[in-house]
């Protein structure tokens, strides 16, 4: 569970950054309620949080679109997540209260679509090498 409030500073700058590691976290108040969501980057899982307490929680692993819907306080909340670009891994979160936007955020793990191109160059290389070596392994046991 999140516990957003009593976070550390440096817990709370890097919960504030996307990367590949920690994933996605978007931070959200309305009035005395703290909305926080959290994508993960490597497994697909969304996890809405309000107050400390989780909502929603999904898997989504192929959709670019996905929204979570819940009931807070006798109000109808709705978050989606758009993931406007791949290459850049842009995701935006916007959160819906009663129907209205409430609020909207778009994070990036990168900045240009170049450095997005070189990463996933360096994975591509990496994996042929992870690849040829497991290749390699499996033929040198059974020889």
């Amino acid at each position: 569970m999140a516990n957003l409030i009593s976070s550390a500073n440096n817990k709370k700058d890097t919960m504030s950054s996307a990367n590949f590691i920690d994933g996605f976290w978007f931070y959200f108040q309305d009035g005395d309620s703290d909305i926080a969501v959290h994508g993960s980057a490597w497994s697909g899982k969304e996890t809405v949080y309000v107050n400390d307490n989780p909502v929603s929680s999904k898997r989504e692993l192929f959709k670019l679109v996905s929204e979570h819907e819940f009931v807070h306080n006798g109000h109808e909340y709705r978050v989606r997540y758009h993931v406007k670009s791949l290459i850049r891994a842009d995701l935006e979160c916007s959160v819906y209260k009663d129907g209205q936007l409430l609020a909207s955020q778009t994070k990036g793990v990168v900045k240009t679509a170049k450095q997005g191109w070189l990463h996933i160059l360096k994975m591509f290389v990496f994996g042929m090498v992870f690849g040829a070596s497991a290749a390699a392994l499996i033929k040198y046991l059974t020889a």
